[in-house]
């Protein structure tokens, strides 16, 4: 008897797992609502401070709602914020419903696919943003008191922002540090989880040559 009741809860575990609902996207709207079933957007758009990006869906993990903006949370800690621009088309119920931006709270993905691709530089931003990328250039040129230098990035460890300074320090394999201003210059990066964008340095915290 003692079997069977044993067999009977891990079968029932074991259905409960495999339930579709346990599996489903979540999201919560404004009013306290909240509902089961799958997000259909295969992309989102939001609006940052530096970029007009289209999220991949197959990445992101979780939006939250926060201080009237949008925080959108990707695969390896990726963080995008800003004004969500794309309405929201949920399946729940075997019925399709579309969210505006201004009606959500929250939504929960089930799954995240990892990034494949576009992982070679690790980029923060000043407003707390984070996100995996690649180059498209394969160089940086900078201005020094020695002159103007072109740099690959092959040669480089980190490029961080010195705030106290205003300056940014460019760290570099075998071979000396380098101070320069690169306000007003730009890097074109393709970020793992959105597309190509023109990114100003006035907004970068660090980036990292992984």
């Amino acid at each position: 008897m003692k079997k069977h009741l044993v067999a009977f809860i891990l079968l029932f575990l074991i259905a409960v797992m495999l339930s579709p609902a346990v599996f489903a996207d979540q999201i919560e709207l404004q009013n306290g609502q909240q509902l089961r079933g799958d997000v259909q957007n295969s992309s989102l758009t939001l609006q940052t401070s530096y970029a007009e990006l289209n999220l991949q869906s197959q990445y992101i993990n979780k939006i939250d709602r926060a201080n009237g903006n949008f925080v959108i949370r990707a695969s390896a800690s990726n963080r995008f914020s800003g004004q969500l621009l794309s309405d929201i088309t949920f399946l729940a119920n075997g019925g399709e419903q579309t969210f505006a931006a201004s009606e959500i709270s929250s939504v929960d993905f089930s799954n995240s696919n990892a990034f494949n691709d576009n992982t070679q530089i690790s980029v923060s931003l000043r407003n707390g943003d984070f996100f995996s990328a690649s180059t498209v250039d394969n160089s940086i040129s900078v201005n020094t008191s020695l002159g103007s230098l072109n740099i690959s990035y092959n040669n480089l460890t980190t490029i961080e922002y010195l705030s106290g300074e205003d300056i940014f320090l460019i760290r570099r394999n075998n071979a000396s540090d380098i101070e320069a201003n690169l306000g007003g210059q730009q890097i074109i990066v393709w970020p793992a989880a959105a597309e190509i964008v023109e990114l100003e340095f006035d907004y970068v915290s660090e980036i990292a040559f992984n």
